[in-house]
């Protein structure tokens, strides 16, 4: 699995579309063009929209009404409606910090960023409203600016106030730069991107490029990249058409029959639930030995499966002690890139594959490690179904106060990183820096993991509207508990695991 967010609804701000706005967050994409066709009705050409401003979106425009627009894919459709809700969530931003440490060439930085944004149309696209749909416009190549400070202290409250700072997908390009001096030859960079034209394979490519495209510049030489065999818009576009050719049916029937009637996530909160989903939120930290996981690894080996379905299935037990629930889901990230020319793009190919628990019947650990393995071997043909598609075939009832179909996560870290974690940028010293937590979650309870020399590594993620630091940190210790306590035993029952987590 591969290190990805899905998406999750959010109320539209107040104005006068929020009731249409609110309709039309619970819809299946077939139905939406009829709401946007009654916006227009009242007067509105888009919602939230504002004057234009710059040159690039007035390009953009003029390519609208000429009919140039391409058509966004499943999951970027999603991204832009709740842009158009909720235009202050910055739920959906992408950062990544690089500490560098040597005379910084700002100039050929700015000029990498550029080239590189050249090469990929995604990354100068601009989104707007044509008709009853959005569309995605290529604006022309422009250079991207590097933003400049002096940071005195710990450059972390600036590095934050860098990653929330809002996008507007109509106006603005969905990247942005910045170089944090910290000291004498020590340089934090920062870039943040929008999530609609990224994800995290697409971290390494960005990374490999710019460094490529750097390094070229100041050793005075060109630059050593094959062309790019396709561009993400026209990906966008072939994916749309095949869905309206129909030749995801057999995915999505999949999906409908083994999500069908499948409840939510209730983990008792301690906070009364909000009418809408913020996304607010924070984080618990842990550390699984090194000694305690090896065991779990063997103990999946043993079953036949892998580290990924053994600690899957540690949360799914934590889960159902917490909430006493022994049926509800799972969302995995999954890269999305099933083709080999679309592996060297930057863009959003990432989706959710749903992993619906079962926990019924008290089984042992070894047994629940056996479904879950089935499960996953069942559903992998289809995980690069768009959750877009998905929720659309299942028509399920919109619940505003919390995420759709799954209300938490589980990701284990294994994407192509060498480029993330490299140690040079050109003639620098390179250090991925650590992006401080920016107080947003896409779940109710979520776990980031990476399986490292010191052990297993990980972040919980949790709404901060509905539970307290405490029960965050309760679960965190009942998911390393079962981690510890099922690699000695996998004959446990659940009801032992479980019967020993602190709930």
């Amino acid at each position: 699995m591969t290190a990805e967010e899905p998406v999750t609804a959010e109320e539209p701000a107040p104005g006068p579309h929020a009731a249409l706005l609110a309709r039309l967050v619970r819809l299946p994409p077939e139905r939406r063009k009829a709401l946007l066709r009654e916006i227009r009705r009242q007067g509105g050409n888009d919602p939230g929209a504002t004057a234009e401003r710059d040159t690039s979106r007035s390009a953009a425009r003029r390519a609208v009404e000429a009919g140039e627009g391409l058509p966004l894919s499943f999951g970027q459709e999603r991204l832009w409606f709740l842009g158009r809700f909720y235009p202050e969530d910055t739920t959906y931003h992408t950062p990544w910090c690089v500490r560098l440490r040597g005379p910084v060439d700002a100039d050929a930085l700015a000029a990498a960023f550029t080239r590189v944004a050249e090469r990929h149309h995604v990354l100068r696209t601009r989104y707007l409203l044509a008709g009853d749909s959005p569309v995605q416009v290529v604006v022309p190549a422009e250079p991207v600016p590097v933003e400049r400070a002096d940071v005195t202290g710990d450059p972390d409250p600036a590095v934050v106030e860098f990653v929330n700072r809002p996008f507007d997908l109509e106006h603005d390009r969905p990247l942005r730069v910045a170089l944090l001096r910290l000291g004498e030859d020590d340089t934090l960079l920062c870039i943040v991107l929008h999530h609609i034209v990224v994800d995290g394979w697409s971290l390494d490519v960005l990374m490999r490029e710019v460094t490529e495209f750097y390094a070229a510049r100041r050793e005075g030489r060109e630059p050593e990249l094959e062309e790019l065999p396709t561009q993400y818009p026209a990906v966008a576009r072939e994916d749309r058409l095949r869905a309206e050719r129909g030749e995801d049916a057999s995915h999505l029937e999949h999906w409908t029959r083994t999500l069908a009637g499948a409840p939510a996530l209730d983990i008792p909160p301690d906070r009364p639930r909000p009418a809408r989903w913020s996304g607010r939120g924070a984080q618990e930290s842990f550390l699984v030995p090194d000694e305690t996981i090896t065991r779990l690894e063997e103990v999946a080996k043993a079953a036949r499966c892998t580290l990924f379905i053994a600690l899957l299935s540690a949360y799914q037990v934590a889960l159902g002690a917490a909430s006493g629930q022994d049926d509800f889901c799972v969302g995995v990230p999954v890269a999305g890139r099933d083709r080999v020319e679309i592996e060297p793009l930057i863009g959003y190919f990432a989706t959710t594959m749903v992993m619906r628990a079962d926990l019924s019947g008290d089984p042992t650990f070894g047994e629940l490690l056996k479904r879950n393995r089935l499960a996953l071997f069942r559903g992998l043909p289809h995980a690069g179904t768009p959750f877009e598609r998905i929720l659309g075939a299942l028509r399920l009832p919109r619940d505003l106060g919390r995420p759709p179909l799954y209300q938490a996560m589980f990701n284990l870290h294994n994407l192509p990183k060498g480029h993330l974690l490299r140690t040079t940028m050109g003639d620098l010293s390179a250090e991925a820096h650590p992006v401080p937590p920016v107080g947003r979650t896409k779940a109710e309870v979520s776990v980031d993991a990476w399986r490292g020399p010191e052990g297993l590594g990980g972040v919980l993620d949790y709404s901060s509207d509905l539970f307290s630091a405490e029960t965050a940190r309760r679960l965190t210790r009942s998911f390393t508990g079962v981690v510890e306590r099922a690699g000695a035993d996998p004959d446990l029952r659940l009801s032992d695991l479980r019967g020993a987590t602190p709930w």
